[in-house]
């Protein structure tokens, strides 16, 4: 019986150590420079900061409470602005400036005038108001004289108007609160025969941005 010949391992064994052999001579590890083998010269590149996402900025509010979470509150606004918007509407009504006028009141503004029997009377648009009086009356005739003197200005806040409303028109349910109100005694409500305005005059006062418009406009005066 013939012996069947193992296959030769030979081949097998020299493939292996040229493979080996090639990776000694051929493959080397990575090298990676340290901080003193780079150039100074290099631009640098700063260091990566995390940046949170910018938070949604709530709208401004008069007023918060603690349940109500971070919110952004309005300073209020002082009373000398609420004081000069008093000046600033004799100047305008005494030139007769319709359009000035306008700038001072604010989009429902209204007039609350006096009835003959002592009762509330109308209550017409401000500008409107206004606007009637000036074709009836001659407002220039007061222009230069003293229609108010400011410490005789009485003002009041929401919280000070609570029990003691100043005026019977005003609702303290209405009253916002930035609010303000200024009974303005009137030094010359007369020009001769004239009567021009009546003794006072209570404005009802509403923030505007950052500054007050007139809200309301009460006086006990009916047009000739």
């Amino acid at each position: 019986m013939s012996r069947r010949s193992r296959p030769c391992s030979a081949p097998i064994f020299f493939a292996l150590a040229a493979l080996a052999a090639a990776a000694c001579s051929g493959g080397q590890a990575p090298h990676f420079k340290t901080a003193s083998e780079i150039p100074d010269d290099l631009p640098r590149k700063p260091d990566g900061v995390a940046i949170d996402p910018a938070s949604a900025t709530m709208a401004p509010s008069d007023r918060a409470s603690t349940e109500d979470g971070v919110l952004t509150l309005r300073s209020p606004l002082g009373v000398d602005l609420a004081t000069a918007m008093i000046g600033e509407f004799f100047s305008r009504v005494v030139a007769e400036d319709d359009d000035g006028l306008a700038e001072l009141f604010t989009r429902d503004a209204i007039a609350v005038t006096g009835a003959p029997s002592g009762g509330m009377g109308q209550t017409p648009g401000a500008l409107l108001w206004w606007e009637q009086r000036f074709r009836r009356l001659d407002y220039g005739k007061v222009a230069g004289e003293v229609m108010f003197r400011e410490a005789e200005l009485e003002v009041f806040r929401p919280d000070d108007v609570v029990d003691a409303p100043p005026h019977r028109a005003i609702r303290t349910d209405a009253l916002h609160d930035n609010d303000v109100i200024i009974r303005a005694p009137i030094v010359t409500p007369r020009s001769g025969q004239s009567r021009l305005f009546g003794d006072e005059i209570v404005f009802w006062l509403r923030r505007d941005g950052d500054h007050f418009k007139i809200f309301r406009i009460l006086e006990d005066f009916q047009v000739p």
